[in-house]
């Protein structure tokens, strides 16, 4: 009788924990390796990327969604970026203006070397429209001289990326795409601030 209430209680207690929780998934945003190169830097000197900003829900490494566009933003419990987002995207763009070109030497701050100009962001959107097929990625840069605070280029990009699915894998695939074109456009006014500049 005592080992056949253990086993009832045993089946009982197996039955309320349910199945395991799925494992955590960690994604990378690595922004397409080919970028024009410019033919001479448009900005000279050092290039000093500084991490970009976030707030709340877009600071964070759990992946965002919302319902639709425009409602209200909630994480994925499972899914996680590999980094937080705001230093991700540093690193990411360090390296995109290191293939461009865009200046003798790209430096992120903790290597405390004197620059030139310095490039400040903050990330405002950096989710998936669950619902919509699509993700919306929004990030503002500025370049500014770091001798003189002189503002050179201060503009808002915007991109939002047709998704393969709502599974959050295809998500993370369109917004590494939607990085890469917010930076290609980035690239392209870089080159355009130098044309002005030598006129």
């Amino acid at each position: 009788m005592t080992r056949r209430l253990i086993v009832l209680v045993v089946l009982a207690v197996t039955a309320c924990a349910g199945a395991p929780p799925p494992p955590d998934t960690f994604y990378r945003i690595e922004p397409a390796e080919t970028v024009p190169r410019f033919a001479a830097p448009p900005l000279p000197g050092v290039i000093e990327v500084e991490r970009l900003a976030a707030d709340g829900a877009v600071a964070e490494r759990a992946l965002a969604f919302a319902r639709g566009d425009g409602g209200p933003l909630a994480h994925y419990k499972y899914d996680f970026w590999s980094e937080a987002p705001g230093l991700m995207l540093q690193d990411r763009l360090a390296r995109a203006l290191t293939r461009a070109g865009a200046a003798d030497r790209v430096v992120t701050p903790d290597l405390r070397v004197l620059s030139d100009w310095t490039v400040r962001g903050k990330i405002r959107r950096f989710e998936q429209l669950a619902g919509v097929g699509m993700v919306a990625v929004d990030i503002q840069l500025a370049v500014v001289g770091s001798r003189t605070g002189e503002l050179v280029l201060h503009e808002s990009y915007s991109a939002q990326v047709p998704t393969a699915s709502d599974k959050v894998e295809a998500a993370a695939h369109a917004m590494e795409r939607g990085v890469s074109e917010i930076f290609g456009r980035f690239l392209a006014d870089l080159g355009r601030v130098r044309a002005r500049s030598d006129k």
